[in-house]
């Protein structure tokens, strides 16, 4: 729930800021946007989560940022995060009712890609103050220093006197030693790397056309072991960031809008009589009918000229059509592969081939004026190798 709270507050901000736009007057010029880069520097706080006190998971954040702006709503930007992160561990569950604490540096660099809310839904325009939107990310996260976590396991396991209280902490500590570097014979060379997705809101107060202030909330996730303490869930730290960014170049171009005259007004303006109104004649134009079409490949067994039954249903669709619309006519044209018989043999099965499809046509009531056939043996061949069998067809088109 503390995790929802904190991120549905950095969406509300952007929100207002874009309901804000919406209710703003329309300028007076018209904007054109111009693609540019730029760079951005921001300190603050981390809140790294945890079951201790707020203040004890707290520590301060520092992030550089370069970036490019596509459109005046979508920008992506390489940015580098760090300083340290806390950890801790609540009294109630250790037997000696005391408190731990922990610290750990680290840097992360990520990947955002940046939608700017108000300017997607009010619309461009460079002279608002304020410019809200959402964020969202993924990095690498690089731990180091972490030796404090490992000083609060062995003071655990010394306090202990039992074996069973000595397991639950090496338990719940497990992660101090991180995954891969255990072979390593001091704590400073231990590192470990982690993936954190972001997610995030900022709010930008544009103090000119190239400097603004910048506030900016993350929520990053990241697994089990970012802690080094085994909770069964994923680990979360949260950023509240405020800075300065500058935009490289002149970020867009502007000329007044074109005063729109009232008709009735245009002769006071133009200190003339009014002009005769021509009413311009709409000439319609006949709309092309398409005619209906309908094509059909019908393929045929090695040395087989007659229409195999599963191919019939072919010759069925081509009967329809053809009583669908009595003005259509149909063209049969039949083929023969190369890779078997001779040239004079394939040219004789072609021809039989378009007569017994056209056949079978008549014989169903189609008129033979509205037949035509055409045979081409092996001469043409539009399929090899192991498609070779497909130049053995009957390709029917009728419109």
């Amino acid at each position: 729930m503390k995790r929802f709270r904190i991120f549905a507050t950095a969406v509300l901000f952007s929100v207002c800021a874009v309901m804000s736009a919406q209710n703003e007057e329309k300028p007076e010029y018209e904007y054109t946007f111009n693609p540019h880069l730029f760079i951005q520097g921001n300190v603050g706080l981390q809140y790294t989560l945890g079951e201790v006190s707020f203040f004890d998971l707290t520590s301060f954040n520092a992030q550089l940022g370069v970036g490019y702006e596509f459109t005046p709503s979508i920008a992506a930007r390489f940015s580098v995060n760090g300083w340290q992160s806390r950890g801790g561990m609540t009294g109630d569950f250790l037997l000696d009712g005391k408190e731990r604490y922990w610290d750990w540096k680290y840097i992360n660099p990520s990947v955002d890609v940046l939608v700017d809310l108000t300017n997607l839904i009010g619309g461009f325009n460079p002279e608002r103050k304020i410019s809200a939107g959402v964020l969202a990310g993924i990095g690498a996260n690089f731990v180091f220093s972490n030796e404090n976590a490992e000083k609060v396991k062995a003071d655990l396991v010394n306090n202990y006197q039992t074996q069973y209280n000595v397991d639950i902490c090496a338990d719940v500590m497990e992660f101090i030693h991180l995954p891969g570097h255990e072979d390593h014979t001091t704590i400073d060379e231990r590192r470990s790397l982690f993936w954190p997705f972001r997610l995030g809101a900022f709010m930008d107060y544009h103090i000119n056309d190239n400097w603004s202030a910048n506030l900016e909330l993350q929520a990053n996730t990241l697994s089990d072991q970012y802690n080094s303490k085994k909770t069964w869930n994923t680990d979360w730290y949260f950023n509240a960031l405020i800075g300065v960014k500058y935009c490289f170049g002149p970020t867009y171009d502007k000329k007044a809008k074109e005063k729109m005259v009232p008709v009735s007004e245009a002769a006071d303006y133009a200190e003339c009589e009014p002009v005769e109104t021509v009413v311009e004649k709409v000439v319609e134009k006949p709309v092309e009918v398409l005619k209906p079409t309908l094509y059909e490949e019908i393929y045929y067994e090695i040395n087989k000229d007659q229409v195999n039954r599963n191919e019939k249903y072919k010759v069925r669709r081509i009967i329809e059509f053809l009583n669908e619309n009595p003005e259509a006519k149909i063209q049969i044209e039949s083929y023969a592969d190369r890779a078997t018989g001779t040239p004079e043999y394939n040219q004789k099965i072609s021809e039989r081939r378009a007569k017994n499809v056209a056949k079978m046509l008549i014989d169903a009531g189609i008129d033979e004026s509205r037949i035509s056939t055409a045979a081409y043996g092996s001469s043409k061949n539009i399929y090899d190798g192991a498609d070779m069998k497909l130049n053995r067809v009957s390709i029917c088109t009728a419109k």
